[in-house]
């Protein structure tokens, strides 16, 4: 038997594995696909994340210090922080590292195995697969976002999100991450070309309904432009969570990663604190386990302490995500015109504490700052009724 199954091999499960099989303990990892790391992700991981969570140097396709914001109206607010902020990766390769890692260390894997049920059975857990069934003292569910086993076991889904469409494509001369604002092309979100291997890049958008649409009328901008040459393969979609699950534990089982909606509501990025919050799971757990005490009160230590780490920061992001939502493109235009000033630049951009992965004292800034909170101050009565809300209606694509 083993002392934990985790089900799903990305950034969560993988280090989880990771911690946990050098802490001693006996650990599989189920995944329905054979090819780990193998999900559609734009690949942006900051330097913090770099710092805490090293990179393979052959894994990174280009440091990001600038990135450019163009307004719907066609002005462009061009940021150069003069050091790396940011590292644009290939994903996969990334993530595939800590499986592999984690496998060195003694962990197994099981590949193309879909999980579909997960039922806590007396002093164990049942994982049963396409093909079988494993037992373990416990289980950690890293299955990503919409897994059906998250709810089947009690613990609901998280209450909004978002869809991802992204495509490969051939660039002429793009150097730096061009970030797109606009009715146009992603109403209430944004839409981005992140350069990759030479002559490469990332196409893609986030938007609640008619990706595909909204994908293809992009391409053909960036197209008229000269930017995009001709595309790669096939657009890839995904579900984005912007809420995180009520509860993220249970009797023998931990959820984390995806499947948790820890995830940026701003951009949409969760590889840091997924793998912030996995190596908080595996320090509870083994806890939990060195003491055989696997009940939902002893693995509620989890919950606790990923909240004092991210729950700012989502609440922060996802009250900025759906003011943004609100905006129109007049508003958006405001917006930047104050953000290309000097004192704008200075004050917020470019001070001290601005952050890739942690956005709460920049959307404060940003909020307060006089110019922009003259533009957001006729929709905050309906913004704040908005932000007060837990359970928006989920949204069909």
């Amino acid at each position: 038997m083993e002392d934990v199954i985790i089900v799903g091999a990305g950034p969560a499960g993988n280090n989880a594995a990771l911690l946990l099989t050098q802490n001693g303990y006996k650990v599989t990892v189920i995944d329905f696909r054979y090819d780990i790391g193998n999900k559609p992700c734009t690949g942006i991981v900051g330097k913090e994340c770099a710092s805490k969570f090293p990179i393979p140097p052959d894994h990174i396709y280009r440091e990001a210090q600038t990135a450019t914001f163009i307004a719907p109206n066609g002005s462009e607010l061009h940021i150069d922080t003069g050091t790396p902020q940011a590292y644009i990766i290939d994903r996969a390769k990334y993530v595939a590292s800590f499986a592999q890692n984690a496998q060195y260390a003694g962990a197994s894997y099981k590949l193309g195995e879909r999980v579909r049920k997960v039922s806590v059975e007396g002093d164990t857990v049942q994982v049963t697969t396409d093909s079988q069934t494993y037992t373990s003292k416990s289980v950690i569910l890293a299955s990503g976002f919409g897994s059906p086993v998250v709810r089947n076991i009690g613990l609901g889904g998280v209450s909004d999100y978002v869809s991802g469409i992204q495509i490969q494509v051939k660039v002429g001369n793009l150097e730096n991450l061009r970030v797109y604002l606009g009715e146009q092309n992603a109403p209430g979100f944004f839409s981005w070309a992140v350069p990759t291997r030479p002559e490469e890049a990332l196409v893609g958008l986030m938007t609640r309904k008619h990706s595909k649409e909204h994908l293809q009328s992009f391409l053909e901008s960036l197209q008229n432009q000269n930017i995009v040459k001709n595309v790669i393969g096939q657009p890839v979609t995904w579900g984005i969570p912007l809420r995180p699950l009520k509860q993220t534990y249970s009797e023998r089982i931990l959820v984390i990663g995806d499947a948790a909606g820890q995830v940026k509501p701003t951009t949409g990025g969760g590889i840091y604190y997924a793998l912030m919050a996995s190596s908080i799971a595996a320090k509870v757990l083994s806890a939990a386990l060195h003491k055989d005490d696997l009940s939902a009160k002893s693995l509620s230590p989890y919950e606790r302490q990923w909240k004092q780490l991210l729950s700012a920061e989502l609440e922060s992001g996802y009250s900025a995500r759906r003011l943004y939502e609100y905006l129109n493109d007049r508003q958006i235009n405001s917006i930047m015109k104050h953000a290309k000033t000097k004192r704008f630049t200075d004050q917020i951009i470019y001070s001290e504490d601005l952050a890739f992965d942690w956005h709460s004292n920049l959307i404060m800034k940003m909020i307060n700052y006089p110019g922009i909170h003259n533009v957001l101050r006729l929709i905050n009565p309906i913004f704040s009724k908005l932000a007060n809300q837990t359970d928006i209606k989920t949204v069909q694509q």
